[in-house]
């Protein structure tokens, strides 16, 4: 860490600045608390791995119950519909089985959706996340021209008919 008053290299464990003397527990304490800890970015790092494992996993067992699904479809289609055994039944089971994988896609996004959300607020909260913009921090006003120090003054000034002589 840099001393904030000379500007000389010294580390986190020094009360005192080498150089100068500035008392520097309070800025080292503010350091410690900005940069995280080795076992914090350990953990954070974990954490994004086993995110984005998690989001692998949840893609394969999409895909593979999306190829179940269109394995059943394909085997109501041919067995009921085609063959003419029971096609009312298997129209009705056909659309069942679409209605119901569609239903469930639009449940774990939404869940997703709303975890994502929910990290957010909780980054916001504890400042982690991006800086907002304020917009117009102040209000545009009409301009108001600055009253002038020579204002009210010109009664003093001399006219055209009016001259002074000097001596």
């Amino acid at each position: 860490m840099f001393c904030p008053n000379c500007g000389a290299n010294n580390t986190t464990e020094q009360n005192f600045c080498r150089s100068c003397g500035l008392n520097l527990e309070d800025t080292a304490k503010s350091l410690l608390l900005q940069i995280p800890s080795a076992e914090t970015a350990n953990l954070l790092r974990r954490e994004q791995m086993l995110e984005k494992f998690g989001s692998i996993v949840w893609s394969g067992f999409g895909i593979v119950l999306l190829i179940a699904v269109g394995v059943i479809i394909y085997a109501i289609i041919t067995g009921m519909i085609l063959s003419g055994k029971n096609p009312f039944v298997g129209v009705l089971l056909t659309a069942f089985i679409v209605f119901a994988t569609l239903t469930l896609a639009y449940v774990v996004f939404n869940e997703d959706l709303k975890e994502k959300k929910q990290k957010l607020k909780l980054q916001s909260q504890n400042g982690l996340a991006e800086p907002k913009t304020t917009g117009k921090l102040l209000e545009e006003k009409p301009f108001e021209p600055v009253p002038s120090v020579v204002e009210n003054s010109t009664e003093l000034l001399l006219t055209n008919n009016k001259t002074r002589k000097f001596d």
